[in-house]
């Protein structure tokens, strides 16, 4: 049985494909007509050129599918055209599933994010927490929740769907937007600094890849339909986060503190460099009030009905250090 994988060329795309071909799966790989992959490229999987907007595209992509796992997503801090997160996370969504129907593919795994839920200000989040009246802080985020919204009416027409909450995900592979807690490692590791907003205190979820990859198999093999799982690690403050990495790695490094204030009106400048000139913005002021926010968040759920055993925080950075190559040798590998 083929299964079907978009966003395969992606951070956390590339470990699942690899997961599933070490294990024999047959595997597609759905990828944009201007993607750079080539065939052969992930040793063994069969690669295909399709259009996330055109379901006479994705019908010929799919046939013969039973299985997909959905990570193609637009996931950035900012696009000069904010219409474009709905125009890929929801209808692109929705011409996978009217394909999926059309093709009888049986079940979509769909890697939506943890942060729909929303900031965790009441104790941690979880698949039963309602984000009330919080106002999303990102298009991204409020796109992932309007994807959501057209899951019921495949379930009642019979199509397998299932939720994926990946949260803050870390760890070797691809250094994209979409893998950008390995960036700050990286910039604490071969800089020797690390930015501290509001001093570190607010608390974040960590998830090493490898786990949400795991995570994602088991959801195709026992989750729910119509269910959500959150695939989470373990929840610090950035603070503690970095007391970690430099116990992990024996390298110490400056930490820059940076008040709310300043650090808005850096995302505001930041943000119109990019109207006026084009150019990326390395903050906008939607992610500082995201990050102002705590995210703590619990997979119980996930442990229970799956087995998804995520391994803690301390032998992820151990393990990202070392392919690094920034591992401090007296540190133990061993899993918590």
């Amino acid at each position: 049985m083929t299964a079907a994988v978009t966003g395969g060329t992606g951070f956390i795309g590339q470990v699942l494909v690899k997961k599933l071909l070490d294990q024999g799966q047959a595997i597609r790989l759905i990828t944009r007509r201007c993607s750079s992959a080539r065939p052969g490229q992930e040793s063994g999987a069969e690669i295909v050129r399709a259009d996330l907007n055109r379901v006479d595209s994705l019908i010929a992509a799919l046939n013969g599918c039973r299985q997909v796992y959905h990570l193609a997503a637009l996931a950035k801090n900012y696009d000069p055209e904010p219409a474009n997160f709905y125009r890929v996370n929801v209808e692109g969504f929705r011409s996978l599933l009217e394909a999926s129907l059309a093709t009888g593919v049986k079940r979509v795994v769909f890697v939506s994010s943890s942060v729909v839920k929303g900031p965790s200000r009441l104790g941690q989040v979880s698949e039963d927490s309602s984000r009330d009246d919080i106002p999303f802080f990102t298009d991204y985020e409020k796109s992932k929740a309007l994807a959501e919204t057209i899951i019921p009416g495949y379930l009642e027409r019979g199509l397998e769907v299932v939720i994926a909450r990946p949260t803050r995900v870390y760890g070797p592979g691809q250094l994209t937007e979409a893998n950008s807690v390995t960036r700050l490692i990286i910039g604490y590791l071969k800089y020797r600094t690390c930015l501290l907003l509001d001093h570190g205190r607010e608390i974040g979820n960590y998830v090493y890849v490898d786990d949400v990859a795991d995570g994602l198999q088991l959801m195709m093999e026992r989750g729910r339909p119509g269910e959500d799982y959150i695939l989470g690690g373990e929840n610090v403050s950035l603070h503690e986060f970095y007391r970690q990495l430099e116990e992990v790695s024996g390298r110490k490094a400056f930490k820059l503190k940076i008040g709310s204030p300043l650090a808005m009106m850096v995302a505001k400048l930041e943000t119109l460099k990019a109207r006026w000139f084009g150019l990326y913005p390395f903050i906008t002021t939607s992610w500082v009030k995201t990050f102002l926010e705590n995210w703590a968040y619990s997979h119980q759920k996930a442990s229970e009905e799956l087995g998804y055993q995520p391994r803690s925080l301390r032998q992820g950075l151990q393990l990202t250090c070392d392919w690094l190559g920034y591992l401090n040798k007296k540190t133990e590998m061993v899993r918590n």
